[in-house]
């Protein structure tokens, strides 16, 4: 998830301009967002460092299921079919990462009580 926040992120950012030529969002705005994704992924990171797995997993599942709705929000602005499947297709993906996180949790051995 990190590594795709980072990579998707910094796509978005540095491709701010050409994509707010496609959708009806400023150009400030969408490389305020890859930036900001960008910063989540450091986040992820930090959190699989510092916390335990399963609250880390949580964490950022909780993250993923409200993004993909934004994402999935935003392709209703697209200005062309192309950029609508586009913006879906990323929410969609958030949204798998987001249903993996939960499947991960459901995986792992049950807390022990201390």
């Amino acid at each position: 998830d990190a590594v795709y926040c980072a990579l998707l992120g910094a796509a978005v950012a540095l491709g701010a301009s050409p994509v707010a030529e496609v959708v009806a969002i400023p150009q400030p705005v969408i490389a305020a967002t890859g930036i900001a994704v960008v910063l989540w992924a450091g986040l992820v990171l930090w959190l699989l460092v510092k916390l335990r797995i399963r609250t880390a997993l949580r964490m950022v599942m909780g993250v993923n299921f409200p993004a993909a709705l934004l994402v999935a929000l935003c392709a209703a602005v697209a200005g062309t079919l192309l950029a609508v499947v586009a913006v879906l297709a990323v929410a969609v993906d958030i949204a798998i990462f987001a249903a993996s996180q939960a499947l991960a949790l459901r995986s792992l051995p049950a807390a022990r009580a201390a």
